[in-house]
């Protein structure tokens, strides 16, 4: 049998290493590299980041060849149960906070897919009593064939990645059809792609008295309650986060009080609304993951008297929905990337806005806009490609800048 790995990253590498154990003769074609590829191959995986009207896709179905995805790959290998986690925003944290409050309970837990752990590098681990949590992203989702999980997260869905969709209702189709890949899906009730949405189902809230819901103080799941201020993880988004998370763990059957310990004991991941620090007054906040406007309004949320740190790569999103609560929580903003000059146009009707080459200049344009008070907030509501190889290194880069400005004041 032969296969054919298009796309040679992190998660065709796995794919590769997991299709020859199976006895697979394996070719690989990625774009920055160029190979004779065979077109008489049984199988095609393709990673996330290929899109679907590739030419070398199109000429292989025209051939009826197969095209799958890593995941869908990895799930005809997979035992034990699957919680799968999808959403515009929040579904990393969620993932992690699944994944940790299960490894209290159980000796055979992975996290993977999206997460930035392939799936296939772990599945032939898996037992009949494993449960594997595996955060998706669209991507992932179109790719899907055969795919099933016990529980299903779509913890919200709003417009993002308009660069590689034709609209939001094309997206947003796609993250609603992992529902049908699920035996319960725990959805947000509160988001307009998923309150009608019927079956097996089990819906959060912000707003109504649904199976899992917020009272203004506490969140309620099941006659269980829990004090919503006693948890590390802050922010009204991460409230809806521990309201999914309640709802799929107690329908893989853990007791309340396992999931109320699990929850004090997990701290977060980097990058989510991360603190980094106090320069003479001024509080800085890493929320480098913040790569669409859903996630950027979330975090202006949580702060007052904010000067922003925003842009980066343009994904054809509209940012002008956001200007009357930057009005309301924003005195001032630095833009950079290659989202500068738009960010710069829109965002300075409402705001003062400097622009930055650097991180390091946006580091400290914005310490001295703060004017010894507030909060300087990372949000680029953009992806990180123009200037970082992703949002980790773009919040490492953040939080060096800020430990050197520190450095430099206090000497």
């Amino acid at each position: 049998m032969k296969a054919l790995v298009l796309g040679y990253g992190v998660s065709g590498k796995s794919a590769s290493h997991l299709l020859k154990k199976q006895g697979y003769e394996v070719f690989v074609y990625d774009d920055n590299f160029s190979v004779n590829v065979p077109l008489d191959v049984d199988l095609v995986v393709k990673s996330p980041g290929i899109p679907q009207n590739h030419p070398l896709l199109e000429k292989l179905r025209k051939r009826g060849v197969e095209v799958i995805g890593e995941v869908e790959l990895a799930f005809r290998f997979c035992k034990g149960k699957i919680v799968s986690v999808t959403g515009t925003n929040g579904k990393s944290t969620t993932t992690a906070l699944i994944y940790n409050v299960l490894k209290k309970s159980f000796d055979n837990v992975f996290i993977g897919g999206n997460y930035g752990i392939p799936f296939s590098s772990f599945v032939e681990e898996t037992k009949d009593k494993s449960i594997t949590v595996l955060e998706l992203s669209s991507f992932q989702i179109e790719d899907l064939i055969n795919f099933e999980s016990d529980v299903g997260v779509i913890l919200n869905v709003t417009p993002d990645h308009l660069n590689r969709y034709s609209s939001f209702e094309s997206y947003a189709e796609v993250k609603k059809s992992l529902v049908n890949r699920c035996y319960v899906s725990v959805l947000n009730y509160d988001d307009s792609v998923l309150k009608n949405v019927s079956g097996n189902v089990r819906f959060f809230s912000l707003r109504e008295k649904k199976d899992a819901y917020f009272d203004g103080k506490f969140i309620v799941v099941d006659g269980h309650r829990l004090l919503v201020e006693d948890l590390p993880l802050k922010g009204i988004h991460n409230v809806e986060n521990y309201m999914a998370a309640s709802l799929a763990l107690l329908e893989l059957g853990l007791e309340w009080s396992v999931i109320e310990e699990g929850f004090r004991g997990f701290k977060g991941l980097p990058h989510r609304v991360e603190k980094v620090g106090t320069v003479r007054g001024v509080t800085f906040i890493n929320d480098s993951k913040s790569t669409n406007v859903d996630s950027l309004k979330k975090a202006l949320l949580s702060f007052n008297d904010i000067v922003l740190i925003a842009g980066g790569v343009d994904k054809g999103l509209d940012f002008s929905p956001i200007l009357p609560l930057l009005e309301k929580k924003v005195k001032a903003a630095v833009v950079m990337g290659d989202m500068a000059d738009k960010l710069e146009k829109l965002f300075s009707s409402v705001v003062p806005v400097e622009k930055a080459e650097t991180m390091e200049e946006a580091v400290k344009l914005a310490y001295d806009l703060a004017n010894g008070s507030g909060t300087v907030l990372l949000s680029p509501g953009c992806a990180s490609f123009d200037m970082f190889k992703n949002f980790e290194e773009r919040g490492e880069v953040f939080k060096t800048c800020v430990k050197r400005l520190e450095a430099e004041i206090e000497s």
